[in-house]
């Protein structure tokens, strides 16, 4: 025989309930005198099935008539001995049969921890046959282990369940009832009054389908009573205690509305007043903005005014300027009729030349809007015009001009014009003795208005086999050398099918930039 054990918070409480026994050749058990006569058969009995059978009675028979730990100590010991036969035989069933007594032998020996060790291992063991009714009380006793140890509430009702379960399929109501009842008394504990009220009826069902009688289901009828009146004023409770956090929901909701609308009145007091102070801050800080603006405007006035005073005076000076070379031009002019010296008319006449090319860059200047650059076409091709005039070669001598759009600052401007005037002098008065299929190719580029390369070329009859441009005692030699440098440009002269001079220079970006804005 063994016991389920329901366990409460306050201890453990037990509650016998018969184990029926599944054998399918079940046989009565055995009392004393049978007992005592198959011990003495044992000795005889080969180790078979039939003995395993003798062995499991004379246990059960010490178990259930058990008044000292010595008559369980036989009860185990005979249970143990069927499990060694019943392992030899490889019988499932019966190993299952005799894990599930030792089950509940520990139970009765209160050894907690082996009632849930042999009754899996039974469970392992019964799984595999068709002895359900035994596989349903093997689930009992780990549901038993569970109780006795205080395990929490999900691990007390799987067991209990699956015996349940186990137990309605073959249509063992009284242990079916028996389950449901364990099940309504662990939902009761954890005051889960629904499935407590719902598990006791299924118990009461299946009571009543096994025949019990009225005396018999009458207490758990009370029970069952117990269990209503209590769910209902639990729900009354809870009913109270949800009207009272409704009440309490409303009066909270109505301080916070108020505290809210409180609360939203001193912020908008505050806002209004930081708005309208803000409002008086800006109408100051515009007042003052307007006073320093009005100043600005004026100052700007005052600047602009300066600006186009300094624009006419720089026009001025450049004007002025260009009609002092022009009275020098004339005076030399003057000068160059009285002289009887052809090379002191001829030094007189490019001293004209070279004035003349400074002259220009100063009358662009003041007749165009910026006064720091010069459109370089404009300029090369009027300095062009300028020299083909003074030495009358309009018909003898061909110019080819190759020149980019680009605009140069005053401090290369005048240079390059200087170098310009006495590269195409030279090449106009010693390139071309006969003056026959002349032609003079000037080319000026620029690489993204960065680096520049000036190239005047003629086919003339070229430099001298000897000639040496760092000694050349030439003037304008050394004049466009000095210039290069000035610069800092790269100056060469060389005779490829009459004479090259290339100058290449680079212009600093943020000067240029500068001297433009």
């Amino acid at each position: 025989m063994a016991n389920f054990n329901s366990i409460t918070q306050d201890g453990i409480a037990e509650k016998n309930i018969s184990v029926l026994k599944n054998d399918s050749d079940q046989e009565l058990a055995y009392n004393e005198q049978q007992v005592k006569k198959a011990e003495e058969l044992l000795i005889t009995v080969p180790e078979s099935i039939k003995k395993v059978k003798i062995l499991l009675k004379v246990s059960d028979w010490y178990e259930v008539s058990y008044n000292n730990p010595k008559t369980l100590q036989k009860a185990f010991q005979y249970a143990e001995e069927a499990l060694r036969i019943s392992q030899t035989l490889h019988s499932n069933i019966y190993s299952g049969k005799c894990y599930l007594q030792l089950s509940m032998v520990q139970e009765l020996r209160n050894n907690n921890s082996m009632i849930e060790v042999n009754a899996r291992k039974a469970i392992e063991k019964l799984a595999k046959t068709n002895q359900t009714k035994d596989l349903g009380e093997a689930w009992v006793m780990v549901w038993s282990a569970k109780m006795r140890t205080n395990a929490p509430i999900a691990e007390r009702l799987d067991p209990i369940f699956k015996a349940a379960s186990l137990f309605e399929k073959c249509r063992n109501n009284k242990r079916s009832g028996d389950c449901y009842k364990e099940i309504s008394e662990l939902y009761f504990s954890i005051s889960d009054f629904h499935n407590s009220l719902n598990s006791l009826k299924k118990a009461i069902f299946f009571y009543k389908a096994a025949n019990l009688t009225e005396n018999d289901i009458y207490p758990i009828s009370s029970r069952l009573n117990i269990i209503y009146e209590t769910e209902k004023k639990s729900m009354d409770i809870i009913k109270l205690k949800n009207k009272t956090l409704l009440q309490q929901s409303k009066l909270k909701n109505e301080v916070f509305l108020r505290n809210s609308m409180v609360t939203f009145v001193v912020l908008l007091l505050i806002i209004l007043g930081l708005l309208y102070k803000s409002f008086m801050f800006k109408k100051k800080t515009n007042r003052l903005l307007e006073v320093k603006q009005e100043e600005i405007n004026q100052k700007n006035l005052t600047l602009q005014n300066m600006l186009i005073e300094k624009e006419w005076l720089l026009r001025e000076i450049h004007h002025r300027v260009k009609n002092n070379l022009h009275m020098v031009v004339g005076l030399l002019a003057s000068q160059a009729e009285f002289l009887k010296n052809a090379e002191a008319v001829e030094a007189i006449n490019s001293s004209q030349n070279r004035i003349h090319a400074m002259s220009l860059i100063h009358q662009k200047l003041y007749q165009s809007e910026n006064l720091s650059i010069i459109d370089m076409p404009s300029y090369i091709y009027e300095l062009t015009e300028y020299l083909k005039d003074s030495f009358e070669i309009r018909k003898s001598i061909r110019f080819v001009i190759d020149i980019d759009s680009f605009n140069l600052p005053l401090s290369h401007s005048i240079p390059i014009g200087l170098i310009f005037n006495e590269a195409v002098t030279n090449a106009i008065k010693y390139a071309f003795p006969n003056h026959k299929n002349a032609v003079i190719t000037i080319s000026l580029k620029t690489n993204d208005n960065k680096s520049y390369v000036l190239i005047i070329q003629d086919n003339g009859i070229g430099l001298p086999g000897d000639f040496d441009p760092y000694e050349s005692p030439s003037l304008g030699i050394k004049l466009m050398y000095g210039l290069s440098d000035d610069i800092k440009g790269k100056f060469q002269i060389s005779s490829e099918n009459g004479t090259k001079i290339t100058l290449e220079f680079t212009i600093n970006e943020n000067n240029f930039i500068n001297l433009i804005l």
